[in-house]
């Protein structure tokens, strides 16, 4: 989560869009016999109990269900992570002890040139980082973007940033990186990106997404539509990745710009979590189906979704909100909803803070770093059973902290 985003969201408090497409749940059942037939006996089990689940969601609120594939080849720790990753506010990238909150390393940009600075952090595992380094046109005040590129390196057991090494693919030129997602086997990278040239804060910007593959370099766009006058477009706020890489998910909202004479555009809808796949086919945003549609499953009201993080298997969406639900008037909460079947809340986090930075989750989505604030200041740390314990440094230094 940047800070970028966190200004985008605050231009659009306008609940605009446009009604969720309904899947026609004859294709959802194709689609579950095809992975049936692919899967062993147990697993086949599992997928048709999800899938008769969430044939009777999406005829309850006109939207698909993912289908992800039972397991993983690639383990996933569901233990608190060791380590988290700091970017300061300055140009100071550091991996610091959960448990002591001590620096353990500095994790410095390899690139030699100048008017350098670290970006986005994400993790694939606990142990494997992704960092973006940009380059910028000068050194003080706002500059466009030269290129971005991404950076894989690994924490040893001792907290020790090693290997440091370009991701194949990741070098972007012309281009701003605004948010990064990674699948645990760290097999596939994607990122939100904007035109280098653009200010960050510019909420007529499409932006595409990129989903990389960091073996063979191959790259898939998933592109935005452009901002024509009275067109309806889903622009990325927040992505995330399935286990298996398949599923790109996406929170958005639709939008829609007048022309400079004409009338206001007249649309409906809010916020709602969008999946595309296949995510290494690319393909246009807004093509993508609806997977939740937020805004009238919680009655939303504004765009009080401020991060949306989508389970390894596709089951279950953390969303941290900022704002009213359920009679809390000025809170920031941390929830959880099933993707498929009766929408039940689960609270994970729940406060009276108003301000929100940053939000993180680690590989397996069950610990979650968060950055928010009330009259005190800022504060910043981890969610243990429904409390935040704090987390060095300073707060007022901090950018986003991942793990």
């Amino acid at each position: 989560m940047s800070e970028m985003v966190t200004q985008l969201r605050a231009l659009m408090s306008l609940a605009v869009g446009e009604p969720p497409r309904r899947i026609d749940a004859a294709a959802i059942r194709r689609r579950a016999v095809r992975r049936r037939r692919a899967a062993s006996a147990v697993a086949a089990a599992a997928v048709v109990l999800a899938g008769s689940i969430g044939v009777a969601f999406a005829a309850a609120h006109g939207v698909r269900t993912v289908h992800p594939r039972v397991s993983t080849t690639h383990p996933i720790s569901v233990a608190v992570p060791r380590y988290y990753v700091v970017r300061a506010t300055g140009a100071e990238t550091t991996v610091r002890a959960v448990a002591t909150g001590a620096v353990r390393d500095k994790v410095r940009c390899p690139w030699r040139a100048p008017n350098v600075a670290p970006g986005v952090v994400a993790s694939g595992d606990q142990q494997t980082f992704f960092l973006v380094c940009q380059r910028f046109a000068r050194r003080v005040g706002w500059a466009p973007v030269l290129e971005s590129r991404i950076y894989m390196f690994r924490i040893t057991a001792s907290g020790k940033a090693s290997g440091l090494v370009l991701v194949r693919g990741g070098s972007l030129i012309g281009l701003r990186v605004r948010a990064m997602a990674v699948t645990p086997d760290s097999s596939e990278v994607a990122v939100i990106v904007l035109p280098g040239r653009y200010q960050a804060f510019q909420i007529k910007i499409p932006a595409d997404v990129y989903v990389i593959n960091t073996s063979t370099g191959a790259r898939a766009v998933w592109h935005a539509a452009q901002p024509l006058p009275y067109k309806v477009v889903y622009y990325p706020q927040d992505i995330s990745l399935t286990a298996d890489g398949r599923e790109l998910a996406f929170l958005t909202m639709p939008q829609c710009f007048p022309s400079t004479t004409g009338p206001n555009c007249t649309v409906h809808g809010g916020q709602q979590l969008r999946v595309a796949s296949p995510a290494a086919h690319g393909g246009q945003l807004n093509n993508a189906p609806v997977l939740v549609p937020l805004y009238s499953i919680l009655r939303l009201s504004g765009t009080p979704v401020r991060d949306a993080v989508l389970s390894r298997d596709g089951t279950t969406l953390t969303l941290v909100i900022q704002g009213p639900l359920s009679a809390m008037p000025d809170s920031l909460s941390i929830i959880q909803i099933p993707t498929t079947g009766n929408v039940r809340l689960r609270y994970i986090y729940r406060s009276g803070d108003t301000g929100f930075t940053f939000f993180s989750a680690d590989p397996s989505v069950r610990h979650f770093l968060l950055g928010a604030s009330d009259n005190n200041g800022p504060v910043d740390g981890w969610i243990d059973h429904g409390r935040l314990i704090r987390l060095p440094p300073d707060p007022i230094t901090v950018d986003s902290m991942a793990w």
